[in-house]
């Protein structure tokens, strides 16, 4: 599957969606997937409430993604109040900046790796936590094994 990447510092939702139409274009009306990384680099409109425009943000790029019938697949930070608990990992309210989030969203999967609380350099698994699951119902937790030269996850087998 041949890849095209955009990169820019910090892109607003109308260069994003610019970006993506001529890709549209040159692989016959669809694309696999769009990958942004990540929601806070993404500029705000104005100096007004930083949750209402990470929310406003969130919602055009999820116009983009029902317009052009791709799923978006969008990094998000997490606050660090996990940082204070002896269960580090992360869920939703753990979202920096906006519940919309939450809210706007199909599913949220969230990525845990718990090597990097322990230091233990062989431990090769993540979990990956559904906290929302709006168009297939499940929710839980998959632990795979991350191939990190590749990024690729792989089943884990035990």
């Amino acid at each position: 599957m041949p890849w095209q990447i955009f990169e820019h510092s910090s892109p607003n939702p109308m260069m994003i969606a610019s970006a993506v139409r001529p890709s549209i274009t040159e692989f016959a009306g669809s694309i696999g997937v769009m990958f942004v990384d990540y929601l806070q680099q993404i500029p705000l409109e104005s100096g007004g409430n930083m949750a209402h425009e990470v929310g406003k943000i969130t919602r055009q790029i999820r116009a983009i993604a029902k317009e052009h019938k791709i799923p978006v697949f969008l990094g998000c930070q997490i606050n660090r109040g996990n940082q204070t608990t002896a269960d580090k990992r992360p869920n939703r309210h753990l979202l920096r900046n906006s519940g919309e989030i939450f809210e706007v969203c199909d599913q949220l999967i969230m990525l845990y790796r718990d090597a990097v609380y322990t230091k233990d350099p062989s431990d090769q698994t993540i979990e990956l936590i559904v906290e929302k699951n709006r168009l297939y119902g499940k929710l839980g937790t998959a632990t795979m094994l991350c191939d990190f030269s590749t990024s690729r996850f792989l089943n884990l087998t035990r």
